[in-house]
Protein backbone atom coordinates (compact mmCIF):
# COMPACT_ATOMS: atom_id res chain seq x y z
CA UNK A 1 0.00 0.00 0.00
CA UNK A 2 2.68 2.54 1.02
CA UNK A 3 4.67 2.07 -2.19
CA UNK A 4 1.53 2.38 -4.33
CA UNK A 5 0.57 5.63 -2.61
CA UNK A 6 4.08 7.02 -2.96
CA UNK A 7 4.09 6.09 -6.65
CA UNK A 8 0.83 7.97 -7.11
CA UNK A 9 2.33 10.93 -5.29
CA UNK A 10 5.38 11.00 -7.53
CA UNK A 11 3.17 10.67 -10.61
CA UNK A 12 0.90 13.42 -9.33
CA UNK A 13 3.80 15.89 -9.27
CA UNK A 14 5.35 14.63 -12.49
CA UNK A 15 8.34 13.14 -10.67
CA UNK A 16 8.58 9.65 -12.13
CA UNK A 17 11.96 8.93 -13.64
CA UNK A 18 13.66 7.84 -10.43
CA UNK A 19 10.81 6.27 -8.50
CA UNK A 20 10.87 2.67 -9.74
CA UNK A 21 14.61 2.14 -9.30
CA UNK A 22 14.83 3.95 -5.98
CA UNK A 23 11.44 3.45 -4.36
CA UNK A 24 12.96 2.35 -1.01
CA UNK A 25 15.04 5.54 -0.85
CA UNK A 26 12.05 7.61 -1.91
CA UNK A 27 9.96 6.25 0.95
CA UNK A 28 12.81 6.93 3.39
CA UNK A 29 12.90 10.59 2.30
CA UNK A 30 9.13 11.20 2.35
CA UNK A 31 8.10 12.08 5.92
CA UNK A 32 5.36 10.16 7.72
CA UNK A 33 2.86 13.03 7.60
CA UNK A 34 2.81 12.98 3.80
CA UNK A 35 2.21 9.22 3.75
CA UNK A 36 -0.60 9.61 6.29
CA UNK A 37 -2.27 12.30 4.17
CA UNK A 38 -1.98 10.21 1.02
CA UNK A 39 -3.36 7.13 2.78
CA UNK A 40 -6.31 9.21 3.91
CA UNK A 41 -6.85 10.51 0.38
CA UNK A 42 -6.67 6.95 -0.95
CA UNK A 43 -9.12 5.58 1.63
CA UNK A 44 -11.57 8.35 0.78
CA UNK A 45 -11.21 7.78 -2.97
CA UNK A 46 -10.01 11.30 -3.64
CA UNK A 47 -8.74 11.67 -7.21
CA UNK A 48 -5.17 12.96 -7.18
CA UNK A 49 -5.84 14.82 -10.41
CA UNK A 50 -8.39 16.92 -8.55
CA UNK A 51 -5.67 17.86 -6.06
CA UNK A 52 -3.43 18.93 -8.92
CA UNK A 53 -6.28 21.06 -10.25
CA UNK A 54 -6.81 22.50 -6.78
CA UNK A 55 -3.14 23.57 -6.58
CA UNK A 56 -3.40 25.41 -9.89
CA UNK A 57 -6.68 27.10 -8.99
CA UNK A 58 -5.41 28.09 -5.52
CA UNK A 59 -2.16 29.45 -6.95
CA UNK A 60 -3.83 31.56 -9.64
CA UNK A 61 -7.09 32.35 -7.77
CA UNK A 62 -8.84 31.75 -11.06
CA UNK A 63 -10.67 28.80 -12.64
CA UNK A 64 -10.03 30.30 -16.07
CA UNK A 65 -6.28 30.71 -15.60
CA UNK A 66 -6.01 27.20 -14.13
CA UNK A 67 -7.93 25.78 -17.10
CA UNK A 68 -5.49 27.45 -19.52
CA UNK A 69 -2.47 26.03 -17.68
CA UNK A 70 -3.94 22.53 -17.45
CA UNK A 71 -5.44 22.53 -20.98
CA UNK A 72 -8.87 21.71 -19.61
CA UNK A 73 -12.24 23.41 -19.88
CA UNK A 74 -13.24 25.81 -17.12
CA UNK A 75 -16.53 23.96 -16.40
CA UNK A 76 -14.62 20.67 -15.99
CA UNK A 77 -12.31 22.21 -13.40
CA UNK A 78 -15.22 23.88 -11.62
CA UNK A 79 -17.07 20.55 -11.41
CA UNK A 80 -13.94 18.79 -10.13
CA UNK A 81 -13.48 21.39 -7.38
CA UNK A 82 -17.12 21.05 -6.34
CA UNK A 83 -16.70 17.27 -6.19
CA UNK A 84 -13.54 17.66 -4.08
CA UNK A 85 -15.39 19.93 -1.65
CA UNK A 86 -18.22 17.40 -1.46
CA UNK A 87 -15.81 14.53 -0.76
CA UNK A 88 -13.89 16.47 1.90
CA UNK A 89 -17.13 17.92 3.30
CA UNK A 90 -15.63 21.42 3.45
CA UNK A 91 -15.83 24.61 1.41
CA UNK A 92 -12.45 25.33 -0.19
CA UNK A 93 -13.25 28.51 -2.13
CA UNK A 94 -15.18 31.72 -1.65
CA UNK A 95 -16.89 32.31 -5.00
CA UNK A 96 -17.87 35.83 -6.05
CA UNK A 97 -18.43 37.80 -9.24
CA UNK A 98 -15.01 39.38 -8.88
CA UNK A 99 -13.26 36.03 -8.59
CA UNK A 100 -12.40 33.34 -6.07
CA UNK A 101 -10.30 33.11 -2.91
CA UNK A 102 -9.42 30.37 -0.46
CA UNK A 103 -11.44 29.70 2.68
CA UNK A 104 -9.57 28.77 5.90
CA UNK A 105 -10.06 25.09 4.96
CA UNK A 106 -8.73 25.81 1.49
CA UNK A 107 -5.68 27.56 2.95
CA UNK A 108 -4.88 24.47 5.05
CA UNK A 109 -5.16 22.09 2.09
CA UNK A 110 -3.10 24.45 -0.09
CA UNK A 111 -0.36 24.70 2.55
CA UNK A 112 0.10 20.95 2.87
CA UNK A 113 -0.13 20.19 -0.83
CA UNK A 114 2.41 22.91 -1.64
CA UNK A 115 4.79 21.62 1.05
CA UNK A 116 4.35 18.10 -0.33
CA UNK A 117 5.20 19.27 -3.85
CA UNK A 118 8.29 21.16 -2.63
CA UNK A 119 9.49 18.18 -0.64
CA UNK A 120 9.00 15.77 -3.53
CA UNK A 121 11.05 18.05 -5.78
CA UNK A 122 13.82 17.90 -3.16
CA UNK A 123 13.38 14.14 -3.04
CA UNK A 124 13.83 13.97 -6.80
CA UNK A 125 17.10 15.92 -6.57
CA UNK A 126 18.34 13.52 -3.88
CA UNK A 127 17.42 10.50 -5.98
CA UNK A 128 19.24 11.89 -9.00
CA UNK A 129 22.34 12.46 -6.85
CA UNK A 130 22.18 8.85 -5.63
CA UNK A 131 21.91 7.60 -9.19
CA UNK A 132 24.72 9.78 -10.57
CA UNK A 133 26.28 12.55 -8.52
CA UNK A 134 27.54 14.13 -11.76
CA UNK A 135 23.95 14.66 -13.00
CA UNK A 136 22.54 16.39 -9.94
CA UNK A 137 21.29 19.89 -9.20
CA UNK A 138 22.84 22.22 -6.63
CA UNK A 139 20.70 25.04 -5.21
CA UNK A 140 22.57 27.71 -3.22
CA UNK A 141 21.00 30.59 -1.32
CA UNK A 142 23.28 33.61 -1.70
CA UNK A 143 23.03 37.35 -2.26
CA UNK A 144 24.45 38.84 -5.44
CA UNK A 145 27.35 40.79 -3.90
CA UNK A 146 28.64 37.62 -2.21
CA UNK A 147 28.42 35.77 -5.52
CA UNK A 148 30.62 38.39 -7.15
CA UNK A 149 33.12 38.85 -4.34
CA UNK A 150 33.46 35.29 -3.07
CA UNK A 151 31.41 32.52 -4.67
CA UNK A 152 31.77 32.99 -8.44
CA UNK A 153 35.36 31.74 -8.63
CA UNK A 154 34.34 28.61 -6.73
CA UNK A 155 31.39 28.00 -9.05
CA UNK A 156 33.74 28.38 -12.03
CA UNK A 157 36.12 25.82 -10.58
CA UNK A 158 33.34 23.37 -9.69
CA UNK A 159 31.75 23.66 -13.14
CA UNK A 160 35.06 22.84 -14.82
CA UNK A 161 35.29 19.62 -12.81
CA UNK A 162 31.57 18.73 -12.98
CA UNK A 163 30.10 20.29 -16.16
CA UNK A 164 26.84 18.31 -16.09
CA UNK A 165 25.76 19.48 -12.65
CA UNK A 166 23.15 22.22 -12.78
CA UNK A 167 23.67 25.11 -10.34
CA UNK A 168 20.87 27.46 -9.25
CA UNK A 169 21.47 30.59 -7.17
CA UNK A 170 18.59 32.00 -5.10
CA UNK A 171 18.88 35.64 -3.97
CA UNK A 172 16.63 36.59 -1.02
CA UNK A 173 16.92 38.17 2.40
CA UNK A 174 18.72 36.10 5.04
CA UNK A 175 15.50 35.23 6.88
CA UNK A 176 13.82 34.15 3.64
CA UNK A 177 16.81 32.02 2.70
CA UNK A 178 16.74 30.25 6.06
CA UNK A 179 13.06 29.42 5.58
CA UNK A 180 13.93 28.05 2.15
CA UNK A 181 16.72 25.99 3.72
CA UNK A 182 14.46 24.52 6.40
CA UNK A 183 11.82 23.60 3.80
CA UNK A 184 14.58 21.90 1.72
CA UNK A 185 14.15 24.17 -1.28
CA UNK A 186 17.85 25.06 -1.21
CA UNK A 187 20.90 22.99 -0.25
CA UNK A 188 22.84 25.55 1.79
CA UNK A 189 23.35 29.30 2.22
CA UNK A 190 26.43 31.48 1.83
CA UNK A 191 25.81 34.76 3.68
CA UNK A 192 27.40 37.49 5.75
CA UNK A 193 26.99 37.88 9.49
CA UNK A 194 25.10 38.56 11.64
CA UNK A 195 22.79 35.57 11.10
CA UNK A 196 20.10 34.69 13.62
CA UNK A 197 17.83 31.66 13.49
CA UNK A 198 15.32 29.93 15.75
CA UNK A 199 16.09 26.52 14.24
CA UNK A 200 18.37 24.34 16.36
CA UNK A 201 19.36 22.07 13.47
CA UNK A 202 20.72 24.94 11.36
CA UNK A 203 24.51 25.24 11.64
CA UNK A 204 26.34 28.52 10.97
CA UNK A 205 30.07 28.17 10.29
CA UNK A 206 32.57 30.95 9.39
CA UNK A 207 34.30 30.52 6.03
CA UNK A 208 36.34 33.66 5.48
CA UNK A 209 36.46 37.41 6.06
CA UNK A 210 36.67 39.98 3.24
CA UNK A 211 38.49 43.27 3.76
CA UNK A 212 36.52 46.50 3.39
CA UNK A 213 37.64 49.99 2.43
CA UNK A 214 36.58 53.45 1.33
CA UNK A 215 37.16 54.35 -2.31
CA UNK A 216 37.24 57.61 -4.24
CA UNK A 217 37.37 58.71 -7.85
CA UNK A 218 40.82 59.27 -9.35
CA UNK A 219 39.55 62.82 -9.99
CA UNK A 220 39.25 63.39 -6.23
CA UNK A 221 42.51 64.92 -4.98
CA UNK A 222 41.57 65.14 -1.30
CA UNK A 223 44.18 63.59 1.00
CA UNK A 224 42.81 61.64 3.97
CA UNK A 225 44.93 61.07 7.06
CA UNK A 226 42.52 59.84 9.73
CA UNK A 227 39.02 58.37 9.90
CA UNK A 228 37.80 61.70 11.27
CA UNK A 229 38.53 63.32 7.90
CA UNK A 230 35.52 61.44 6.51
CA UNK A 231 33.18 63.81 8.39
CA UNK A 232 34.01 66.56 5.88
CA UNK A 233 33.20 64.50 2.77
CA UNK A 234 30.16 63.31 0.86
CA UNK A 235 29.84 59.70 1.98
CA UNK A 236 28.10 56.94 -0.02
CA UNK A 237 27.13 53.87 2.02
CA UNK A 238 25.24 50.59 1.77
CA UNK A 239 21.65 50.70 3.05
CA UNK A 240 21.19 50.74 6.82
CA UNK A 241 19.92 47.15 7.18
CA UNK A 242 22.95 45.58 5.48
CA UNK A 243 25.57 43.83 7.63
CA UNK A 244 28.30 45.94 6.02
CA UNK A 245 26.57 49.17 7.07
CA UNK A 246 25.70 47.98 10.59
CA UNK A 247 29.31 47.04 11.30
CA UNK A 248 30.57 50.36 9.97
CA UNK A 249 28.00 52.33 11.99
CA UNK A 250 29.25 50.61 15.13
CA UNK A 251 32.78 51.84 14.31
CA UNK A 252 31.52 55.38 13.72
CA UNK A 253 29.77 55.34 17.11
CA UNK A 254 32.87 54.04 18.87
CA UNK A 255 34.96 56.80 17.26
CA UNK A 256 32.40 59.48 18.08
CA UNK A 257 31.84 60.33 14.43
CA UNK A 258 28.67 61.98 13.15
CA UNK A 259 28.51 60.89 9.53
CA UNK A 260 25.28 61.08 7.54
CA UNK A 261 25.54 59.60 4.03
CA UNK A 262 24.51 61.68 1.05
CA UNK A 263 23.60 58.52 -0.87
CA UNK A 264 22.60 55.01 0.21
CA UNK A 265 22.33 52.03 -2.11
CA UNK A 266 21.23 48.42 -1.82
CA UNK A 267 23.76 47.21 -4.38
CA UNK A 268 27.52 47.47 -4.54
CA UNK A 269 27.45 48.33 -8.24
CA UNK A 270 25.56 51.57 -7.60
CA UNK A 271 28.00 52.64 -4.89
CA UNK A 272 30.93 52.02 -7.23
CA UNK A 273 29.22 53.80 -10.13
CA UNK A 274 28.52 56.84 -7.94
CA UNK A 275 32.17 56.99 -6.90
CA UNK A 276 33.30 56.72 -10.53
CA UNK A 277 31.10 59.76 -11.22
CA UNK A 278 32.89 61.55 -8.35
CA UNK A 279 29.69 61.98 -6.33
CA UNK A 280 31.41 61.07 -3.07
CA UNK A 281 33.48 58.55 -1.09
CA UNK A 282 32.07 55.01 -1.14
CA UNK A 283 32.36 52.06 1.25
CA UNK A 284 32.74 48.58 -0.31
CA UNK A 285 34.49 45.24 0.09
CA UNK A 286 37.95 45.23 -1.48
CA UNK A 287 37.46 42.33 -3.95
CA UNK A 288 34.71 44.34 -5.64
CA UNK A 289 37.08 47.10 -6.74
CA UNK A 290 40.45 45.39 -7.23
CA UNK A 291 40.11 45.43 -11.03
CA UNK A 292 39.03 49.10 -11.02
CA UNK A 293 42.03 50.08 -8.91
CA UNK A 294 44.35 48.27 -11.33
CA UNK A 295 42.65 50.08 -14.22
CA UNK A 296 43.15 53.42 -12.42
CA UNK A 297 39.41 54.15 -12.44
CA UNK A 298 39.00 54.40 -8.66
CA UNK A 299 41.47 54.29 -5.81
CA UNK A 300 41.36 53.20 -2.22
CA UNK A 301 41.27 55.93 0.39
CA UNK A 302 44.51 55.59 2.35
CA UNK A 303 43.37 55.88 5.97
CA UNK A 304 45.38 54.33 8.77
CA UNK A 305 42.46 52.47 10.31
CA UNK A 306 41.40 48.82 10.43
CA UNK A 307 37.84 48.80 9.13
CA UNK A 308 35.66 45.79 10.02
CA UNK A 309 35.86 42.83 7.68
CA UNK A 310 32.77 41.29 6.12
CA UNK A 311 32.57 37.79 7.60
CA UNK A 312 31.19 35.09 5.30
CA UNK A 313 29.44 32.00 6.66
CA UNK A 314 28.03 28.77 5.32
CA UNK A 315 24.57 27.98 6.73
CA UNK A 316 23.31 24.42 6.36
CA UNK A 317 21.42 21.49 7.83
CA UNK A 318 23.87 18.60 7.69
CA UNK A 319 21.23 15.87 7.65
CA UNK A 320 19.55 17.45 4.59
CA UNK A 321 22.63 17.78 2.38
CA UNK A 322 22.51 15.91 -0.91
CA UNK A 323 25.64 14.18 -2.19
CA UNK A 324 26.01 16.93 -4.79
CA UNK A 325 25.88 19.67 -2.14
CA UNK A 326 28.34 17.82 0.09
CA UNK A 327 30.72 17.39 -2.86
CA UNK A 328 30.68 21.14 -3.56
CA UNK A 329 31.38 21.93 0.10
CA UNK A 330 34.21 19.37 0.30
CA UNK A 331 35.87 20.59 -2.90
CA UNK A 332 35.32 24.34 -2.84
CA UNK A 333 34.75 25.62 0.69
CA UNK A 334 37.87 26.36 2.72
CA UNK A 335 37.04 26.97 6.34
CA UNK A 336 38.59 29.81 8.31
CA UNK A 337 41.30 28.65 10.74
Amino acid sequence: MIYRIAKLLFYFFGITQNYIKYKKTAIDIIPDWIIIILRWFDMNEINLNSLKMFLEVATSNSFLEASNKLYMSQPAISRSMSKLEETLNVTLFYRANKGISLTPSGEILFKYLRETKDLLETCERALIAINDVEQGTLVIGVQSHIVRNYLMSKIDDFRLKHPKIKIELIDMSTNQLIEQLVSRKIDFIIDAVPIDTIYNNVSITPICALKTCFIKSTKNNVIFKTIKDLENENIILPIARSSLRRNLSRIFDEQGLDIVPVLEFGTEDLIIDSVRRNLGIGYVVEPAIDYLVKANIVEKVDIDFAFPKMEINIVKIDSNLTKTAQMFIDEEIEYEK
